[in-house]
């Protein structure tokens, strides 16, 4: 065999060998591209408001709520006790009152109606007032509560828990969250 043979099979080897690293290169990228793929994305589920108002600022909120209405809730439970015995006495009693007793007591009972009614939206319209001022106030501290459980824990998805329609308890990460929102006091 002369040198120039000898040469050509050097070179056939050394492309055979470089076709095989090529080739071992390309295979354990696809096969590391094919392991990503098939990697489950770590998903977790979110009950924000959950997460929002268990937290030690909706309680501060909720107690300043309970003080600012307190006149007007122990108004409504005697208007309901009042509105109740009447109703009672009626039932009770109607066979021995008088048709006028009976008038009066029916136009007392609507004239409770009428203020426990205005009470109750009262009561309802304030707790809502306030409801919305504490979410717009908190929602940045929310997002930052999220954003500090992603990072910490490396999801790739967090959904709604009200857009899932079944999870398992291990994937709610709501009570971290609220954990979260109150280290930032």
């Amino acid at each position: 065999m002369g040198v120039f043979n000898l040469g050509v099979i050097k070179m056939k080897k050394n492309i055979v060998l470089y076709i095989a690293v090529i080739g071992l290169s390309f295979a354990s990228s696809v096969f590391a591209q094919d392991q990503a793929l098939t990697a489950s994305p770590k998903i977790a589920i979110l009950d924000m408001a959950a997460a929002l108002y268990n937290s030690e600022l909706a309680a501060a909120v909720q107690d300043q709520l309970s003080i600012e209405t307190e006149e007007d809730s122990a108004r409504i439970r005697e208007l309901a006790e009042e509105g109740s015995a009447l109703q009672e006495r009626l039932s009770i009693d109607a066979e021995v009152l008088s048709d006028a007793e009976q008038r009066d007591i029916v136009a007392e009972l609507e004239e409770i109606g009428v203020q426990y009614q205005y009470l109750e939206q009262r009561v309802e319209s304030i707790v809502q007032q306030r409801r919305e001022i504490f979410e717009q106030t908190y929602s940045s501290n929310l997002i930052q509560a999220i954003s500090d459980v992603v990072e910490d824990e490396d999801y790739d998805v967090v959904l709604r828990a009200e857009v899932a329609l079944f999870y398992k308890g291990a994937l709610d990460i709501t009570a971290k969250v609220t954990e979260k929102l109150n280290e930032q006091q």
